[in-house]
């Protein structure tokens, strides 16, 4: 909790010099890949759809094309499956609270529209998650599988339209991958596996603040 407040407030901090602030939501498609400790991946493991949402900052860097962006998201991740063999019904829904930094370049321009290629990199923590086995229901907070803290790395493209001199529409695709949240005995052959990868599409607005007067 401290790790939380402290990086929360320094996210507030940075944001009051920030020369364009963003808010930003869309949807998320996402799955495990869980491998046991043989190697065996879990087969017939769906993908679900969750929301999410996110504000922060964004500041160009080094040159115009070029920005980079700071901020915090509230994010969902699950999946279902089932075992045909034995007749398992299992599923899981995670929700995370993610700090997240990110670089985007712009590769050109058409009319006023730009289109840009972005990647970023977050750690987030479990806030709250259920896992249904069958008819049971478990409680996933303190639980090390997924109560640890999540490194992810994302890499995609968009593109941001002006709507006016200080504000503009944007939109943009990530895929991403998550390092593994569970892994097999060092001092053995377990090859276990647990990671989160996702796709989104997210939809957002840019203020630029730089020229503004309050």
């Amino acid at each position: 909790m401290k790790k939380i407040t402290f990086i929360l407030l320094l996210l507030t901090a940075t944001i009051t010099t920030a020369q364009q602030l963003y808010v930003e939501g869309g949807k998320t498609m996402s799955s495990f890949n869980y491998k046991n400790s043989q190697g065996t991946s879990l087969a017939n493991l769906q993908a679900t759809a969750h929301s999410f949402m996110a504000i922060g900052y964004r500041n160009p860097v080094l040159f115009d094309k070029m920005h980079a962006s700071l901020g915090a998201s509230y994010a969902g991740y699950g999946a279902i499956g089932s075992d045909d063999t034995v007749g398992n019904y299992m599923e899981w829904d995670v929700n995370y609270l993610e700090f997240n930094t990110g670089l985007d370049y712009e590769l050109f321009k058409a009319n006023d529209t730009k289109f840009y290629i972005k990647g970023t990199a977050s750690v987030a923590f479990l806030l709250q998650g259920t896992q249904t086995f069958n008819n049971r229901v478990i409680d996933l907070k303190n639980r090390d599988d997924f109560d640890k803290t999540l490194f992810d790395f994302r890499a995609g493209f968009g593109f941001l339209h002006p709507i006016s001199e200080n504000l503009s529409f944007y939109a943009h695709y990530m895929h991403g991958r998550s390092f593994n949240l569970k892994e097999g005995t060092a001092n053995t052959a377990d090859q276990e596996e647990l990671r989160i990868v996702s796709d989104n599409i997210s939809f957002g607005l840019l203020l630029n603040i730089s020229n503004r007067r309050w």
